[in-house]
């Protein structure tokens, strides 16, 4: 039987859910590079033009255990439908967790724990993720990459900006940029040619202890057909149902 949660325990739930964000609220400056710029724009262009898409990644995250810094992983899917869908699964080696917005509802599932928990949210995806993180303390796995502005979201705290030139990452020609807010650095590899995608990023946490890193490697899929699968709970036990996309 799995356990339905009080929504003042949402917050407690999403505590895996620790890459949203990369950007901090602090007063931008212009000393970006042109073609930094230009390369960024193409890149969140492109994500906001799309009504669904989805991205798998794999995510590396530094962390001190018993004194040693350690790099633990997990792997990261999300589908997103604008204006009003979201689902997010998150698998490590210890856990299996998953998030649905469905433009009213806010639901998790933490299967290994066998907690279920929802709470009422606002209508659009911006909205939600504002009301998350305002109201519950929650950010999502790559939040940016999914909002209907990622390019205002992205450049809200830069305070610079470096193109760095021409990489390949895993064998795809990329370009790689940079940018720093005061909390944090991050880099990001797009990938050539006319279709400009995220491929790979790379935030470091500078003010921390440590200044532990993540690192994120992935692909973007856009989707025609896409299912939304949606929990529910019928005689104390999870059932799913299918929205499409």
């Amino acid at each position: 039987m799995i356990m339905k949660i009080k929504p003042t325990l949402v917050a407690a739930l999403c505590g895996f859910f620790t890459v949203g964000s990369a950007f901090a609220a602090d007063t931008p400056t212009s000393n970006i590079d042109p073609e930094a710029d230009r390369l960024l724009r193409a890149v969140c262009a492109r994500l906001a033009a799309e009504k669904a898409y989805s991205f798998k990644v794999e995510v590396w995250e530094d962390a001190v255990v018993f004194g040693h810094k350690v790099t633990t992983t997990k792997t990261e899917e999300v589908q997103v439908r604008r204006p009003d869908r979201v689902q997010i699964e998150v698998r490590s080696p210890k856990r299996s967790r998953g998030i649905w917005y469905d433009g009213q509802t806010l639901t998790l599932l933490d299967r290994v724990q066998n907690l279920y928990g929802s709470v009422a949210v606002p209508e659009t995806i911006d909205k939600f993720v504002d009301a998350a993180r305002d109201k519950f303390g929650i950010s999502f796995p790559l939040e940016d990459l999914f909002v209907n502005d990622p390019y205002a979201s992205a450049t809200e705290a830069i305070k610079g900006g470096v193109y760095f030139g021409k990489v390949n990452v895993l064998g795809n020609p990329c370009q790689h940029i940079a940018f720093s807010t005061d909390q944090v650095d991050w880099q990001l590899w797009i990938e050539e040619g006319a279709n400009p995608l995220p491929r790979k990023l790379v935030i470091t946490y500078k003010q921390e202890d440590t200044a532990p890193q993540v690192t994120v490697n992935g692909q973007v899929y856009f989707l025609a057909n896409g299912i939304h699968y949606q929990p529910a709970m019928q005689n104390g036990v999870t059932v799913y149902t299918t929205v499409k996309l």
